[in-house]
């Protein structure tokens, strides 16, 4: 297990003072390529030998959100092994030991020339994995409803794509919340937030946005005019006054 102190900074809140979520998963995304390294399945084994990773599916349970200027201590642990696919989970603790949010997460690699699951990347090597009570459960498939509505349309910049040069996955955190505005998130917050990457979106491709919301629970579709790029259901509560 890798963890690490973070401190929840002015650009990593939104106007209440909340952990914006896009900011939540750069935390998880940044510690989680960190202990790739830690743990021999980095750069070295993966960008210098025409591969890398790609998340596939999160699930985020947040029992509170962090505020603005607090310290976070946040944890991760790959799980085992299912056979090319990598589990990953985070849990995110204040200092004093409060849990107040547990994520589970799927990786695969994916061969650069032409992307390609790589179904045995570090040469049938079983990566070390632990498991800790309560943690959280592993993604599941979004079924959307079949009916949703356009909500927005977003087309993706170079300021959106990571050190591989797609789209990163905390961009399309941030195309779901636009879907609604200040008045929508000054009367909700989100309880929970599941996602699966399904497709890569280029840079300079227009991302149609629909989404489906009822009695607190939204599917958020994201879809060129070709192909689906990824699903998400979003779990909402009631901001406290």
């Amino acid at each position: 297990m890798l963890e690490k102190q973070y401190f929840v900074g002015p650009s990593d809140v939104d106007p209440f003072l909340d952990l914006r979520l896009s900011s939540l998963f750069k935390f998880m995304q940044d510690i989680a390529t960190e202990h790739a390294e830690k743990l021999g399945i980095g750069r070295e084994k993966t960008i210098d030998k025409g591969m890398f990773w790609v998340i596939t599916r999160y699930s985020v349970d947040i029992i509170r959100m962090p505020k603005f200027l607090e310290t976070l201590v946040v944890k991760t642990y790959p799980g085992k092994d299912m056979k090319f696919i990598f589990p990953r989970f985070f849990q995110i603790e204040t200092l004093s030991g409060e849990i107040v949010i547990k994520a589970s997460s799927t990786w695969v690699v994916l061969n650069m020339d032409n992307h390609n699951i790589n179904m045995n990347p570090f040469g049938g090597d079983v990566l070390p994995h632990e498991h800790i009570d309560d943690e959280e459960k592993l993604p599941q498939k979004i079924n959307p409803p079949i009916e949703l509505f356009e909500c927005n349309k977003r087309v993706s910049t170079y300021s959106d794509t990571d050190l591989n040069g797609h789209i990163n996955n905390t961009s399309y955190i941030n195309y779901v919340i636009d879907c609604h505005d200040f008045a929508f998130f000054k009367d909700k917050q989100i309880k929970h937030f599941d996602i699966n990457y399904e497709h890569e979106l280029l840079s300079g491709e227009e991302l149609i946005l629909s989404n489906n919301i009822q009695n607190d629970v939204e599917y958020v579709s994201g879809k060129t005019k070709d192909r689906q790029i990824f699903n998400a259901k979003i779990i909402y509560i009631q901001r406290k006054q």
